[in-house]
């Protein structure tokens, strides 16, 4: 990591990225089935989120 990329973080420790949220809810599965369902509702909101992008890009 850069000097400067440090610097930067160092004025935001608890920024966290899209993906570490998603794995610290992820960790948080008791089991396997209560893991696939947070998997759906991650991928599910992931499709949600794109869906309006292409609407809205594709339809005047």
């Amino acid at each position: 990591m850069s000097r400067l990329t440090g610097f930067i973080k160092s004025f935001f420790p608890a920024f966290k990225s899209q993906h570490d949220l998603e794995e610290a809810f992820l960790s948080e599965a008791s089991d396997v089935c209560d893991l696939e369902r947070r998997m759906r509702v991650i991928d599910s909101d992931a499709h949600e989120a794109t869906r309006g992008l292409v609407y809205r890009t594709l339809m005047p």
